[in-house]
């Protein structure tokens, strides 16, 4: 089947059907392919209206062909403007998509007083698919502004997870302080791509605006072996030189090095049993000095050292999140007295028209136990400068039902010296603290709560109702001081 449609607004807007069969729709301008989506169009009344922008091609007639019925032609309606999606159990500590799906961060780098989160998005439904990298900015790390699609899938494949950073010293000759995105291109995940054999490789994307567009440029590292993705860049400043961590396939990942951040070599392959997806390498302050982490996407870990060719680990695998709903954290490029990690968080709930979130930004740091160094994590700083109505409440106070009053909120308690492990009831989730007197804390927004416990070594996150501040807690046994702090009404996210 095939249409011409006259684009007369900004945004396409396209009926979405939870229940209704998949549609691959192709889009043709000046006999030139310019997109492809798979789509569940509504025939009926639709859940939810998603939006196409176009922006490139208003006042234009562009083609759609798929295999689709003859009234789709009517169902498709061009608007100045995005659908609204009115919800009022969106969250307001985490970021969410407008509308549509979204899974990884990507593109992680702060540049002139600003945080970069770029990701993965599906713009035209709430399953996982058309894979774009959106973007949004933040200068708090809580309050987001939402910039649309920075990267759109072509005919290389559709857009997998990446990261960014800045060029300081115009290694690659784009331009001193350019920011560069490293991303891969996932070859036959799409039609477009399948039909010319592409492979999926680790290209680069150029922005010479502060991160507000994104150019692609060129194949960085060509197809290494199966499902090879997802790299994370970063400078090495003691070997003088930059690193690029790559899952390659299974269990197994590679290290490359460069000196212009165009051409790479590689310098190490390993497999760890269990980590997969994502990779990321950094360091963090540990005994006087630093020890290095190499990470994965399900919050496996390893400690060891790096001279920027190898890692050597020193521990096994081992788990920074006591719970399966944090995945493919990212850390900041750019940040430097201090590790900034934000983990995608694989929430189920769809009603509000979007599905999925980021967690509260993380900082990161390395403890000391019995059996060795641990990453412990703690909620940013910046979230204290949001939560400013502190309540304080004897520990005993109504016990099991301390009202939540609607806001986003930390509940912050201490148990006595010697305490034994509790169990702490928020709305109808049940959570255990581990034991002793470090304060448990725990973020509750709409639909989440993420919670930290034994001085950072314990951090989870689990999907809550999503009217659950709308409910009461229960700090549980041994409690000895709570304190709740709330958000003002205001919400920030646009």
């Amino acid at each position: 089947m095939e249409i011409t449609l006259k684009i007369t607004g900004r945004y396409l807007w396209i009926p979405f059907g939870r229940d209704a069969a998949p549609v691959k729709l192709n889009f043709y301008a000046d006999g030139e392919k310019i997109g492809e989506a798979d789509v569940k169009l509504a025939k009926g009344e639709p859940d939810f209206r998603f939006a196409a922008d176009m922006k490139e091609y208003t006042g234009k007639e562009i083609v759609i062909r798929g295999d689709f019925d003859e009234g789709l032609c009517v169902r498709l309606v061009c608007r100045p403007d995005k659908p609204e999606v009115a919800y009022p159990y969106r969250p307001e500590l985490h970021f969410t998509a407008d509308a549509g799906w979204i899974n990884d961060p990507n593109g992680l780098v702060f540049s002139d007083g600003v945080y970069h989160l770029f990701h993965q998005w599906n713009p035209y439904g709430t399953v996982w698919g058309n894979m774009h990298w959106g973007h949004a900015v933040s200068r708090d790390l809580i309050n987001w502004t939402r910039c649309g699609a920075a990267l759109c899938p072509d005919d290389t494949g559709t857009m997998y997870s990446g990261s960014g950073l800045k060029d300081e010293k115009n290694a690659a000759g784009f331009g001193k302080d350019a920011l560069l995105f490293f991303y891969t291109a996932a070859g036959g995940t799409n039609l477009w791509s399948a039909e010319r054999g592409a492979k999926r490789t680790q290209r680069v994307a150029v922005s010479t605006d502060g991160g507000m567009t994104l150019e692609k440029r060129c194949c960085a590292v060509g197809h290494i072996k199966g499902g090879n993705r997802d790299p994370k860049v970063f400078y090495h400043e003691e070997s003088g030189g930059y690193v690029m961590a790559l899952f390659l396939d299974g269990y197994e990942f590679a290290l490359l090095r460069s000196s212009d951040l165009l051409h790479w070599t590689e310098t190490q392959r390993f497999a760890a049993e269990g980590m997969r997806e994502c990779p990321d390498l950094f360091p963090l302050p540990f005994r006087g000095g630093k020890k290095w982490i190499f990470w994965s996407a399900d919050g496996y870990y390893m400690t060891g050292d790096f001279d920027g060719y190898r890692f050597t680990p020193d521990s096994g695998v081992l788990a920074a999140y006591a719970t399966k709903l944090p995945y493919a954290a990212q850390t900041y490029s750019g940040v430097r007295d201090r590790v900034i990690s934000v983990a995608w968080l694989r929430t189920k709930n769809d009603r509000g028209g979007f599905r999925c979130m980021m967690s509260v930004p993380a900082e990161l740091s390395l403890k000391e136990t019995s059996g060795g160094p641990r990453v412990a994590l703690r909620p940013v700083r910046e979230l204290w400068d949001h939560l400013t109505d502190e309540t304080a409440l004897p520990a005993d106070a109504g016990a099991g039902e301390i009202p939540l009053d609607g806001s986003p909120c930390a509940i912050k308690i201490e148990r006595g010296p010697g305490a034994a492990p509790a169990e702490v009831r928020i709305g109808g989730t049940r959570i255990g603290t581990g034991d002793g007197p470090a304060p448990s804390l725990f973020t509750v927004d709409h639909g989440i709560i993420e919670y930290y416990s034994s001085d950072g070594l314990l951090y989870g996150a689990v999907e809550a109702e999503e009217d659950v501040l709308s409910k009461t807690f229960d700090p549980g046994p041994g409690a000895v001081s709570v304190k709740v702090l709330r958000r003002g009404k205001e919400k920030k996210i646009s």
